[in-house]
Order: C-alpha cells, then structure tokens, then sequence
C-alpha cells in the first residue's frame, strides 16, 4: 500500500526534481528547462542535501518526507524526528503533523516526464523491507516506470536546481519504527483494561464479601420482626429478677423460646411505657406471640407460687421430706444441699433446729441451696430481732428446741422453760424423753423405756448427759424461742402431759406430786394405747 493520506502512485507534495538535458541522448530533442522553483532556506538541524537521484530508505527506519514547496507559501523542510521516549505513549502522527496542511490555491506544477537514458548503469538500489518495495511498485506502476528509473529526489535549497549534478551521500534518519507507536498503544490500552477489570473484581469482593457478612443483619434490621401467633402451646417456667429492664426480660423470653423476636415484645413496651413487671417466677407457653406473652406477665394467674409449710417441732428428716413434697426438689439434692452448715453459717453439726418453721413462698426456680438459705436466714432474723449475741444463737436455739418438743400446747411454753431453767440452775438432769427420742431416731412415740433412758451411748440422752442436749432436736418457732428468752416464774421442776390428746399438763414442785400426776398419764395410756411404746 502507498504512505498514508496520499493515493499510490501520485508524487509526493515538495519532492519534484528539475530534468536533468546531460541526461537525454544526443538525438533527443531539446526541451527548454523549467524555470527553478523558490527555494526555502535550510534551518541548522535539516539533514544534508539529497542528491538528484532516487535513494531508497534504508532497512532500518524510512527517508524523513520532505515538505511540499508551492510559490504561493514557503513551509521550513522537514526535519530529522526526534526519537521518541518509550513512555508515555503518544498517537501517531497524521499526514498533515508531518507534512503540514497543503494549500488549496496553489496547485501542484504539472513538470514533463522522461525517460532517462537507457546507456545509463543502474544504481544499485538498497535492500527494502516488503512493505516499501510494494510501496515503489504501486508508484511506478502509476507513472509507468521501473522503479530503477524513478526521477524523483528530495530537493532542499536552490543550489541543488542549478549547480550540477553531483552524487551525495545517502541521508539516513533514526525515526523509530512505525510498529513501536502501536506496540505501545496496545500495552497501555490493554494496561488500563487489566487496572479496570482489576479494580471491578476487588469492588465485587469488598462488596460481595461485605453483603455476605452484613447483609443479613442489614436485611433483618430493616425488616419487621419475626413473630409467632397465638397462645403457644406446652409449658415453661420463666424467672424474672428484681431491677430487670423491659430490655432484659425481652431478651429473656427470647431465649427461653416464648417469643420469636425480642424487637417485637420490646416494641410492645415501647409503645406502652407504663407496663412493668413483678419479679419472680411465671409460667407460661411455648412460642406465644408478643402480646400473648405480654398479657401473660401481667396476669397473677401465671405467676408460680409454691407454698411450703414446716409446721414447728419439725425434726430435719422431716424438713427434707416436706421440701421435696412440696417442691418437686429431690429429697436426695435437698439433704446434698444440707450436708456443709458452714456454708449457711452454721457452726453446728447439721442444719438441725435452724430451718425456721414457718410457711414459704416460693415460685419453683429456686435451687435447694437458695431454699436452704432462706429459711436459714429467717432464723438468724428471729435472733437478731430479739437481741440475742450470736455467740449464744446456738445455744438458745437448741434451749428452744427442747421446749417446743416437750412443751405440748404453746401456753405451756413459758412453764416447761422455767422448768428447765430451774433444773440447769441447780445441776439437775433434763431428764426429757424427746431428747432420747431423738438420739433413737424415733419420732412416732411419746414414752420411753427403762432401757432407753438408761442408754448412755446415746448422746442426746439427757437422763444420762447432764445439761442442753448436744444440739437441737427440731426446729423451733417465735413462741419457743420467747419461752426460753422470757420463761414464766416458779419453782416447778417436774412436769407431766396427762392428756396428750388435750395438750393438759401438770406442773410439780416435788417429785411426790410429780408421781401422782404420772399415774393419770398412764390411766390415759391405757386408754388410748396407740400412743404407748
């Protein structure tokens, strides 16, 4: 193909050469010489003339192209092109960056061609590459010459139309190959495409990767929270805690699997900021809607309320047994619970006598310990509240014990104290059946026998030991304890239930009238012999 911008075979704009008359035969008429063209001075850097003679670019880089000359405009002659830099990449040049823009009102002179004569040795032509020898041939082709005999040269100065002829050396340029500007192009085209397509995949990771790990909390914050329908169905109980926020107990049901979403009990409270709660313990439904489980938290109904009794006198086996009857605690974690005093602050043997009787109200999630605890604690109140040093705490609540076992009716207590009091202030022995009972382990019966009371291996014997038993022998109540702290006046040292269906006691001074008053008990023994031994 011809050089760009310009079709093949026309010449080039400024490269025509005046005919050389030496160069015709002798009988070749004579044609008169054309008259010269104006010339353009050379500036410092253009390259050397080129001679008349046609000189083919070398291998390497093509011949720079002259600039048109016309006598309307005087352009400056091309100039050697600077090599240019590797980066950045530039575009390439158009026919009019190298040529400059031809003018439209000064056409081209329109010179005679002729045929050089055929004596003439032929130039050796240098070597083109095959994209140059085809662009000669498409030329010659169209002016109908080989492309040995092409006339055409490069004209740069006015000596070069005048003096003669004489053969220069061949310009050469360093123009860089043409194939180096799209070599570059392409890598920084195809560079910004690998930045592009490696910015979008790390855009679609960070994102991507972002809305894996967000996107479901983003999704679930703007979305209405889940709910369940209904009253549920099953049962569980649910504690709530003195001091609990409307946010706790939301979260709370949560989990305890009443409600689905927390957001939308907590909306509920939200909406209605007069709501509160009761602590304790409620027993309601599985999977209940909000409202449902709202309802429920406001509804006495659903609160859990266990009762637990100790009647006074209790023994601790049968503390445990009430416990776990009226709990639902195992026996076997209540007595587990009970097996340290220490831990409730006991400095006894065992829990004996210090688990208050009284009724309690529990709501079913408590642990043995905390019902331990509690009942524990009441009776260190009942010691606080009445003054007594907790240096004497053990002492007195064995004292009451032995009263409330012993005492029958609570109007005998203030009596049945004195006694007692009165045979600890002169050495005498208790002398209490309860306390032998006791040591036997047997609770069922009321009198004893002559073997039992002479029992010195055990150690709640009080007809063998002198003083308090060893501890106490049941639990005490407020009437017991007021006994032993306020006991009646008198010097009674004996005392006898004669009828105990009746609670009727009699109170001796001597051994005498305590002997009289033990034969009606037996008389009524008899009587009622499910009571005897």
């Amino acid at each position: 193909m011809g050089r760009r911008g310009r079709p093949p075979g026309m010449p080039e704009p400024g490269s025509e050469q005046p005919f050389d008359d030496a160069a015709l035969p002798p009988d070749t008429p004579a044609v008169p010489p054309t008259p010269p063209l104006p010339t353009v001075p050379p500036t410092p850097s253009a390259p050397e003339p080129a001679t008349s003679e046609p000189v083919a670019p070398a291998p390497s880089a093509p011949t720079p192209e002259p600039v048109r000359q016309t006598p309307a405009r005087q352009d400056p002659p091309t100039v050697q092109q600077p090599v240019v830099p590797p980066t950045p990449p530039a575009p390439e040049p158009t026919f009019e960056d190298i040529f400059g823009t031809p003018t439209p009102d000064a056409p081209e002179p329109d010179l005679p061609r002729h045929e050089p004569p055929t004596s003439r040795p032929a130039e050796p032509v240098a070597s083109v590459q095959p994209d140059d020898a085809l662009g000669i041939e498409a030329i010659a082709d169209a002016v109908g010459a080989s492309t040995s005999q092409t006339p055409w040269a490069t004209a740069t100065s006015a000596a070069a139309t005048e003096a003669p002829r004489e053969r220069a050396p061949k310009a050469t340029t360093t123009r860089p190959a043409k194939s180096a500007k799209p070599k570059r192009q392409r890598s920084g085209k195809r560079g910004g495409i690998v930045i592009i397509v490696a910015l979008v995949a790390i855009l679609a990771a960070v994102f991507g990767g972002g809305w894996l790990a967000f996107g479901p909390a983003i999704m679930d914050r703007f979305s209405e929270p889940e709910d369940f329908s209904g009253a549920g169905s099953g049962e569980v109980v649910v504690r709530i805690e003195s001091g609990w926020t409307g946010a706790q107990v939301a979260t709370m049901l949560e989990e305890e699997g009443v409600i689905a979403d927390q957001e939308a009990f907590y909306a509920l409270l939200v909406a209605d900021p007069s709501i509160g709660f009761q602590p304790g313990s409620y027993r309601l439904a599985l999977e209940m809607s909000s409202q449902a489980a709202l309802d429920a938290l406001q509804d006495e109904a659903s609160r859990v309320v266990l009762q637990v009794t100790i009647p006074e006198g209790f023994v601790i086996q049968q503390v445990y047994a009430r416990l776990a009857e009226q709990t639902g605690i195992p026996e076997a974690d209540i007595v587990q619970a009970a097996s340290d005093p220490s831990v409730y602050g006991v400095t006894g043997s065992s829990l004996e006598g210090w688990l208050f009787p009284a009724t309690y109200t529990f709501d079913g999630s408590e642990s043995p310990q905390q019902i331990l605890q509690t009942m524990v604690d009441r009776m260190r109140q009942a010691m606080t509240e009445r003054g007594v040093p907790e240096d004497q705490w053990q002492t007195v609540v064995t004292f009451a014990s032995l009263v409330e076992r012993e005492g029958g009716p609570v109007a005998n207590f203030p009596q049945v104290a004195r006694v007692f009091q009165n045979r600890l202030d002169i050495g005498m022995l208790m002398q209490s059946d309860a306390t032998v009972h006791y040591g036997i382990g047997d609770f069922g019966v009321i009198t004893t026998t002559d073997e039992e009371r002479g029992d010195a291996g055990n150690p709640y014997n009080t007809y063998v030991h002198a003083g308090l038993p060893i501890g106490p022998i049941g639990a005490p109540g407020d009437a017991a304890i007021d006994a032993v702290l306020a006991p009646a006046e008198g010097d009674w040292l004996y005392f006898v239930t004669i009828d105990p269906s009746t609670g009727e006691t009699v109170f001796s001074n001597t051994l005498a009238e305590h002997n009289q008053a033990v034969l009606l008990f037996q008389a009524w023994l008899r009587e009622n012999p499910e009571y005897g031994s």
